[in-house]
């Protein structure tokens, strides 16, 4: 298990590779913005370590192709594909090491659906380049939680009602935008061991914090059904 002065290195490598990448890589910063968990963990919410940097399309459905030469073109045998665009280039993942030898997993996507503007933020830590918003992240973690089963996914939650209790009103908003069964089944499928067993991985993040998100999201989705219920 990664100890925490790793993940602290992880994160300082990642800024740097951030920095690199926007200021060779014109048409990356162009094209896309800076999604994932990664950028609203090193400069708003602190809560834990992201193992990729994630790059997303504005607009849906982009060639990637372009972005992946210009990185190739732009770091020459310091960037190795580990997942090739696929016929449309809608996506690939590599691996950017840079000066400090520290390996940063780069992934870049292109969008199913056009950004609006006002879901990014210009990035502070590296100008030029905007990066996903709060309120947009907390949408995508609300759906990522209704599809997929990641107990890391809780754990994002958790941190963003620490930072900001008043996002309360609207993550339960983005709660009423899912299918109420669905996410149910979703939340009553983790058991505290299978939260604890999945985040076996992360050293910086405290299950528990997981596990109260879980319990919260559950009392406002029956809250909703039964506000629903008697309407």
């Amino acid at each position: 298990m990664p100890e925490k002065k790793e993940f602290a290195n992880i994160s300082d490598s990642q800024k740097a590779a951030l920095r690199l990448l926007t200021e060779r890589c014109p048409r990356l910063k162009t094209l896309c913005y800076w999604a994932g968990s990664a950028a609203l963990a090193i400069e708003e919410l602190h809560h834990r370590a992201s193992f990729d940097l994630d790059f997303h399309t504005r607009k849906a459905l982009v060639n990637v192709k372009p972005v992946l030469a210009e990185i190739q073109q732009a770091f020459p045998g310091a960037f190795k594909v580990i997942q090739a665009p696929d016929e449309f280039g809608s996506g690939f993942q590599g691996i950017l090491t840079i000066a400090d030898g520290v390996p940063v997993t780069i992934e870049v996507l292109s969008n199913y659906e056009d950004v609006n503007d006002n879901d990014l933020v210009p990035s502070v830590t590296a100008p030029g380049i905007s990066r996903v918003s709060l309120k947009r992240y907390v949408e995508d973690k609300i759906q990522c939680v209704a599809e997929r089963a990641e107990a890391r996914d809780l754990s994002d939650i958790s941190a963003v009602l620490r930072m900001h209790p008043n996002m309360q009103d609207f993550i339960i908003t983005c709660i009423k935008q899912q299918d109420a069964l669905l996410m149910a089944e979703r939340l009553l499928s983790w058991s505290d061991e299978q939260i604890d067993d999945d985040l076996a991985a992360y050293d910086d993040v405290n299950p528990a914090d997981a596990r109260q998100a879980r319990d919260l999201l559950l009392k406002w989705l029956k809250a909703t059904a039964h506000e629903e219920q008697t309407n």
